[in-house]
């Protein structure tokens, strides 16, 4: 009695965790599924929990990731508008945001990768023939375009990943610029002509300066040797008008002194140096040679 009970019970918990299974499913967090009966979508589930179904091959639970996705676009070469071939390696940043069209159009995680490679890679050959090679690779940080042409893909792509494919793009960025050899040497030259332009740019600027400061010195040393002859000339002025009040005070102390001290002084540079003169002695100021002259 006691072994038919047992067993009783065990085979009934084994139905139980039978039906259990076969009549719910579960959905994680992060994750979203759709419930396809009979090969038809019948329920978009986006909670996470328990939820119950019929038995398969009834109905049947298709779990997708609705997290955030990173995609890494594959090698693909373009042209620029001024002709040059780059390689733009992007990453995209995307996510489920209508499960139900994202099951009826691509139907796995791989084929979205697929589908939105194509997408970014049309969008980006799309976007770079409207922009010089510069607006990737520059010395000038005026001209690079690399937040612009980022946007410029993203709006491309964000309503026919959303209105075919039931998918949002967060995010378009530029991961990384490779060159084709042939690119490699005209990037170069390139920027060397623009290293060149700034150095050209500079050294003019400085000619610039230097002639402003050459121009300020000049005027500076103008100004000091006026303002210095000024001040010669005035006391200049100032001694010649102090000797002449000194001549007048000997020559009214005692003048025939004083006609005596000029005129040896007259004679002083007349004689001065190796000059040679024949006059008179009886000739002022000469006259002070002869024996007897005062």
């Amino acid at each position: 009695m006691n072994n038919n009970l047992l067993r009783y019970s065990i085979g009934a918990v084994l139905l139980f965790g039978l039906a259990f299974f076969a009549f719910t499913w579960q959905v994680r967090e992060g994750n979203v599924a759709i419930l396809v009966r009979l090969g038809r979508p019948v329920e978009v589930v986006t909670e996470a929990g328990l939820h119950t179904r019929l038995p398969p091959p009834i109905d049947r639970v298709v779990l997708l990731d609705g997290r955030n996705r990173v995609l890494r676009t594959r090698h693909t070469e373009m042209l620029t508008r001024d002709k040059k071939n780059v390689i733009v390696l992007t990453y995209v940043v995307w996510r489920i945001s209508d499960p139900l069209r994202f099951y009826q159009s691509l139907g796995s995680i791989e084929s979205a990768d697929a589908k939105l490679d194509g997408l970014v890679t049309n969008a980006k050959l799309s976007v770079l023939g409207a922009y010089d090679l510069s607006a990737l690779v520059s010395t000038d940080e005026a001209d690079l375009k690399a937040t612009e042409i980022q946007k410029a893909i993203m709006d491309n792509v964000v309503s026919k990943a959303g209105e075919k494919y039931g998918v949002t793009i967060e995010e378009v960025g530029l991961e990384r610029l490779s060159l084709p050899e042939g690119n490699t040497k005209f990037v170069f030259d390139q920027m060397r002509a623009e290293r060149k332009q700034y150095a050209a740019r500079y050294r003019a600027e400085g000619e610039r300066e230097a002639d402003a400061i050459r121009s300020k010195t000049t005027l500076e040393v103008a100004q000091i040797r006026a303002e210095g002859e000024e001040q010669a000339a005035r006391i200049r002025g100032q001694a010649e008008a102090e000797a002449a009040r000194i001549y007048a005070e000997a020559h009214s102390a005692d003048p025939e002194f004083y006609r005596f001290t000029r005129s040896l002084d007259a004679m002083s540079k007349m004689l001065s140096g190796k000059s040679s003169i024949v006059l008179r002695t009886d000739s002022p100021p000469f006259d002070l040679l002869q024996e007897g002259s005062r």
